[in-house]
C-alpha cells in the first residue's frame, strides 16, 4: 500500500470510530435511533423499508449536549408485523423510559395498536406492552376495532401523554367514517380521557320496539317468525347504531328482548327464530302501545335518550280496547316516538269479512301521513313481502343526514395525524376534512372551534386543490399563542401546514391570526 493510501486509509478509520456530537441539549438528555435511522436509510438509497423495527438508545454525552455513541448503541427490539417504533417519545417526567407506538398491533383483522414502554436503565431491559389498545376506549361508546393507536404520541405537561389513532372508523349504515381519536393517558399509562372531536353521530342512531301480534288468530306463527327474522336482518344493528327490542302482546303484554339486549345483527335474528306465540282471546292493542312508549325506551330497559325512537306495530285485528288507544298514542307523541303500523289482513279474509274498520284503525296508530308509515299486507306470509320497503321507508324517512350527502366535512377528518398543545387546549390537524382539503380543529375550555370549509379558499384556492390539500399533516409548535376574542394566533413557527408546504394563516372574526383567514366566518357557535 502506498504512503498517501494508508495515510487516508488510517484517517477513515479514525473518523469512524470517533462519538460524533450532533446538537446541543440540556445535559441528561437522551435521543432516540430516529436520525440515526434515517441517516442510515440515507445511505441505503433513502428506504426506510430496509431497515429492521429496532430501536436504538444512545446514551446521554457531555453536560450541554448530547452525542451518539456509534459503537455500542442500545437496541430495543418489537413485533415487526405491529410497526414498533413508528413512533417515539422520551418521557419529559422520569426519562428513564421511552414509549413507542405500535400501531399496527393486535391480531388480524383488528389491528387496535398499542403503545410500548421501554425501560432504559438496565443493560438488558426490554420493552412491555402497556394494553392501552384494549383499555384506551374502555369507558368510552367507541368501538376500538381496527383502530390504529400510537401513530401519534404527544408529551403533556402534567407527566402523561397523549396517543393518537387517526385511522379509527366508525360504521354509519352501509358506510365508513375514518374520523380518528385520540385518548389522555397519565404517568402511569393508565387512559384518562377519549377525545374524538369529529366523530359524529350515525343517522342510523336508533331505538326501535316492535310491538307484535301474538295473539291466537294469528296464524301461522312461523310466518311471522321469518318476517320477524328478515327484517331485523336489514338493520344496522350494533353500538352507536340501531338497539332493538320486541314487546309481544295478547292479553298480556311481555318484553321479549329489551333495548340493547342484543348487541350484534346475529343475536337478534337468532332470538327471532326462537321466540315463541304468547297466545290469547283478546288483542289489546292500546294497552300493548302503552306498555312500549312507556316502559320499552326507558333507561332502564336499554333507551337511549337522544336516539331516534321508533314503533312498529304487527298486529291482525281490531283491538279489544280500541277506546285506550287516544290516550296510548298520546304518550308515544310526548316521547317523541314515530309510529310505523302494519295491517295483516289474513283472519279477515279467511273469515270473509269486510277489514275497513280494522284498517281504519291501523292507519289512525300509524304516524302521517298513511302513505308513509301504514302498510298492509294480505296474509302473514305476505309479511316478507314488504321486508325490503320496510327498511328502505325507515331509512330514507328517518336515516338522512340531509342534501348535501355527496360531500363530505368532519366524516373523513381523521384528526390526530397532527397534534399540539396549547396552553389550555389541543390543536389537531385533521387532514381528511372537507373532501381532504384538511383543516384544522380547536378543543379548550372555550369549547370547540371548527373553521367552515370557506374559511380557507383564500388560502387554499379550488385551482391548488391538487397540489396543496391535506391541510393538518403536519402541525403547530410552541409559538402558537392565544388571540383574545377569537382562535389563536401565529407566532415563531406555529402553524398548520399541508404537504406541498403551503401554511395557513390563521384568523377568526375578521382578524388575522385566529383560526380563519381574515374576514372568513366562523364555524356555528364559536363566539
Amino acid at each position: 500500500m502506498k504512503e498517501e493510501e494508508k495515510k487516508i486509509y488510517l484517517k477513515k478509520k479514525k473518523k469512524r470510530k470517533k462519538i460524533k456530537k450532533i446538537g446541543a441539549c440540556p445535559a441528561g438528555d437522551r435521543v432516540t435511533f430516529e436520525l440515526l435511522r434515517r441517516r442510515a436509510a440515507g445511505a441505503m438509497g433513502g428506504s426506510l423499508r430496509l431497515l429492521p423495527p429496532l430501536l436504538l438508545l444512545l446514551l446521554p454525552g457531555p453536560c450541554g449536549a448530547f452525542n451518539i455513541d456509534v459503537s455500542s448503541p442500545r437496541v430495543f427490539h418489537g413485533p415487526p408485523e405491529a410497526q414498533f417504533g413508528y413512533k417515539v417519545l422520551q418521557r419529559a417526567a422520569g426519562g428513564d423510559r421511552l414509549l413507542v407506538g405500535a400501531p399496527w398491533d393486535g391480531p388480524e383483522g383488528d389491528r387496535r395498536g398499542d403503545v410500548y414502554k421501554c425501560h432504559v436503565g438496565s443493560p438488558n431491559a426490554t420493552c412491555d406492552k402497556a394494553n392501552l389498545g384494549t383499555a384506551a376506549l374502555q369507558s368510552s361508546p367507541l368501538p376500538s376495532r381496527n383502530m390504529h393507536l400510537g401513530m401519534t404520541l404527544v408529551d403533556s405537561k402534567d407527566g402523561g401523554f397523549m396517543a393518537c389513532a387517526p385511522l379509527w372508523s366508525q360504521e354509519c349504515g352501509t358506510s365508513v367514517f375514518s374520523t380518528g381519536v385520540c385518548a389522555r393517558v397519565d404517568g402511569d399509562l393508565r387512559p384518562v380521557e377519549t377525545i374524538a372531536p369529529t366523530a359524529q353521530r350515525c343517522s342510523t342512531y336508533m331505538d326501535i320496539v316492535i310491538v307484535l301480534d301474538g295473539s291466537n288468530s294469528i296464524y301461522p306463527w312461523y310466518e311471522v317468525q321469518n318476517f320477524l327474522s328478515n327484517i331485523l336482518s336489514k338493520f344496522f344493528i350494533g353500538p352507536g347504531q340501531i338497539q332493538v327490542g320486541v314487546l309481544q302482546y295478547g292479553e298480556h303484554a311481555v318484553h321479549e328482548w329489551t333495548l340493547g339486549q342484543h348487541r350484534t345483527a346475529e343475536e337478534v335474528v337468532e332470538a327471532a327464530r326462537n321466540i315463541s306465540r304468547q297466545e290469547g282471546r283478546e288483542t289489546r292493542t292500546a294497552f300493548a302501545i302503552h306498555q312500549a312508549c312507556t316502559e320499552a325506551f326507558s333507561p332502564e330497559r336499554g333507551g337511549r335518550e337522544d336516539a331516534t325512537r321508533l314503533l312498529i306495530v304487527v298486529t291482525d285485528g281490531e283491538s279489544h280496547d280500541g277506546d285506550e288507544l287516544p290516550e296510548a298514542l298520546r304518550e308515544c307523541e310526548r316521547r317523541n316516538i314515530t309510529r310505523y303500523a302494519i295491517a295483516v289482513l289474513g283472519h279477515y279474509l279467511r273469515r270473509q269479512q269486510d277489514p275497513e274498520d280494522f284498517i281504519r284503525e291501523i292507519k289512525y296508530i300509524a304516524s302521517d301521513p298513511d302513505e308513509k308509515y301504514f302498510f298492509n299486507v294480505t296474509d302473514e306470509a305476505a309479511l316478507n313481502d314488504i321486508v325490503d320497503a320496510l327498511g328502505d321507508r325507515i331509512f330514507s324517512l328517518e336515516g338522512t343526514h340531509g342534501n348535501n350527502e355527496s360531500s363530505f366535512e368532519l366524516e373523513m377528518s381523521q384528526i390526530g395525524f397532527s397534534v399540539h398543545l396549547l396552553e389550555d387546549g389541543i390543536l389537531f390537524g385533521a387532514v381528511g376534512a372537507y373532501d381532504w382539503d384538511g383543516a384544522v380543529l380547536e378543543e379548550s375550555s372555550r369549547g370547540r372551534i371548527v373553521p367552515p370549509r370557506e374559511a380557507f379558499e383564500p388560502e387554499f384556492p379550488l385551482e391548488l386543490k391538487n397540489h396543496a390539500a391535506y391541510l393538518g399533516t403536519g402541525g403547530g409548535s410552541p409559538g402558537v399563542r392565544r388571540a383574545p376574542g377569537s382562535g389563536m394566533e401565529q407566532g415563531g413557527s406555529g402553524g398548520a401546514s399541508a404537504p406541498q408546504g403551503r401554511s395557513a394563516p390563521w384568523g377568526c372574526g375578521g382578524k388575522r391570526g385566529g383560526l380563519a383567514p381574515k374576514g372568513a366566518p366562523c364555524a356555528p357557535g364559536v363566539g
